[in-house]
């Protein structure tokens, strides 16, 4: 009987070492888990008060008169990034298709700019001047009111309110002789009088 009562101890102590294995194991499980979530959790607070200071960030540039952009940077209220290559940059096919493709991803229209050009666009010579419902534009943010050119010419009372308000008055005959931002004004005005 001896030997039933010791093979019973040996077959116990073996179980119970079993046991003292297995929940050592799960501890160890248990606090690499605790170890995990307490990271996570961590993260998710950093990335919060990232948020919070973006959104704040965003707020105060906002009440500035800024946006930010799908680029992450920030631009006046109602314009895009420019996305521009010279000429010859624009011949190089590679070129032209990577800056075309980053232009659309973020909604901005690619523009070819000519660097030897004058800026000087006073001088111009007389053009068609475009028939749209909409003669003037303003950028109230610039104080700038930009008036088609025949109506500039034959409504000079009109071109004195501008000033008496304080703006600065500049003439275009085409959609394009407008900056960006101001042809995206002029397109939404135009879709409006459609409506």
């Amino acid at each position: 009987m001896a030997d039933d009562t010791s093979a019973a101890l040996k077959a116990l102590i073996q179980q119970v070492s079993a046991l003292t294995e297995t929940v050592g194991a799960q501890q160890k499980k248990l606090e690499g888990l605790h170890d995990f979530n307490a990271r996570v959790l961590d993260e998710k607070k950093d990335l919060q008060r990232r948020l919070e200071q973006q959104t704040e960030t965003d707020k105060q540039l906002a009440d500035m008169g800024y946006e930010r952009a799908a680029d992450g940077n920030y631009y006046p209220k109602g314009t895009k990034p420019a996305h521009t290559l010279t000429r010859a940059e624009a011949r190089d096919p590679a070129k032209y298709r990577a800056a075309k493709e980053a232009a659309t991803k973020i909604g901005a229209t690619l523009e070819i700019v000519d660097p030897d050009k004058a800026d000087d666009n006073h001088r111009r010579g007389r053009g068609n001047v475009a028939s749209t419902t909409t003669t003037i534009i303003k950028d109230e943010d610039q104080r700038v009111a930009y008036m088609r050119r025949d109506v500039m010419g034959s409504d000079p009372r009109q071109y004195q309110r501008l000033r008496a308000e304080g703006m600065t008055v500049k003439s275009w005959d085409q959609p394009d002789d407008l900056p960006q931002h101001m042809q995206t004004k002029l397109a939404l005005m135009e879709k409006s009088h459609d409506a």
